[in-house]
């Protein structure tokens, strides 16, 4: 019996970071004639993959439906994940669990992209809370096994970043290897035509969310010259959030220069990118930023939270500690913006290419499995 390789990841339909890394997985492994089995909560749509990330699934990748009757982030939710990702490696011979940020028995790789045991929740010591609430009791089992029982030495743990995987050592006293995550294939594989003179246009990429701290944006613009536009575009995951940052943007008399654009295709995506001197990302302590790098490869100046992943890829110059600091670097670096940055920031972005990280994972893997 051929060895199937499974890839779970139950949020795929709402196109985010995370879910890309699932998707590069699972093609990277079926485009090695590997037989990939790709398990998710709803049926997954090619067609839908491709108008989000600008990336097509590959044909031969199997995909599995595992229909989840309770919503993200509840305490139901978390064992459901549990009991899915089991029965998933009961259907295949290796698991690789993308999503879940836990390391079960079960999971032969997990790609961490923040760990479930972390500073903000839990303690090092037993019995671990460090601000009870109901769910973090709940999932108090879990946390037990994976801190005392799981073998690390016996699975490959992935880490998005050095921030990362410094913090799953911290509270784990486990190791992790990093291994960066790509941003999407197409951005490099078409062809930058010169540009024909940036916009005084910041664009955001970003879930529309609670978490991710948007509501930042309307409150830089109000600091910014009335001639600098700003653009979100991203999945709508919580019309609530949608809301609230449209009142916000009314509120703080900027709504005719915050546009915001849900569900955008990539390739409105890449059409305002292409024409934005700047990027700016709101979330404080993000494990990562494919966004920031994809955005980066079009030649958008970088303006991120001094905190996190990013440390690790964006300079200093582009980053800030306060929203007031944000402002101020955004009019500089309109005022100043030039292509010979634009060409340095998209030099940065090579190392996060899909061929480095296919052949990193691949290598990765048939050290360990194959």
């Amino acid at each position: 019996m051929p060895n199937k390789i499974g890839v779970f990841c139950p949020t795929l339909n709402i196109y985010g970071g995370g879910e890309y890394v699932a998707i590069a997985i699972a093609n990277t492994l079926a485009k090695n004639n590997r037989h990939v089995i790709l398990f998710a909560s709803n049926k997954i749509n090619p067609q839908d993959i491709q108008t989000y990330f600008g990336e097509t699934l590959h044909p031969n990748i199997e995909t599995l439906q595992q229909p989840t009757p309770f919503t993200p982030r509840g305490l139901a939710d978390f064992y459901q994940t549990i009991i899915h990702a089991y029965i998933a490696k009961s259907k295949c011979n290796t698991l690789i669990d993308a999503f879940s940020n836990c390391v079960f028995p079960w999971t032969d790789i997990t790609y961490i992209h923040f760990p479930y045991l972390n500073q903000h929740s839990f303690s090092k010591t037993f019995p671990y809370l460090s601000h009870p609430r109901i769910q973090q009791a709940g999932t108090l089992p879990q946390v037990i096994l994976e801190k005392n029982l799981v073998n690390y030495q016996k699975r490959l743990v992935l880490a998005n970043s050095h921030y990362t995987a410094k913090e799953i050592q911290k509270y784990s006293n486990k190791p992790a290897t990093v291994l960066y995550p790509p941003f999407p294939s197409t951005i490099t594989n078409q062809t930058r035509e010169a540009a024909k003179g940036q916009e005084n246009l910041v664009v955001t990429v970003s879930r529309l969310d609670i978490n991710k701290q948007l509501e930042r944006i309307p409150q830089i613009a109000a600091q910014t010259v009335p001639s600098t536009q700003f653009v979100i575009i991203g999945r709508l995951y919580n019309p609530a959030a949608l809301t609230q940052l449209q009142i916000l943007t009314k509120k703080l008399g900027v709504a005719g220069r915050v546009h915001i654009y849900p569900n955008a295709s990539a390739e409105q995506k890449i059409a305002l990118l292409k024409k934005a001197k700047i990027y700016l990302h709101t979330m404080v302590g993000e494990h990562f930023g494919i966004s920031i790098v994809e955005a980066m490869s079009w030649g958008c100046l970088p303006i991120v939270h001094d905190s996190g992943g990013m440390r690790e890829f964006v300079p200093l110059q582009y980053r800030y500690q306060t929203i007031d600091e944000a402002a101020t670097k955004i009019n500089n670096e309109i005022t100043n913006w030039s292509k010979h940055k634009a060409e340095e920031i998209k030099t940065l972005t090579e190392r996060f290419s899909f061929t480095n990280f296919s052949t990193q994972f691949m290598e990765l893997y048939t050290k360990h499995y194959d």
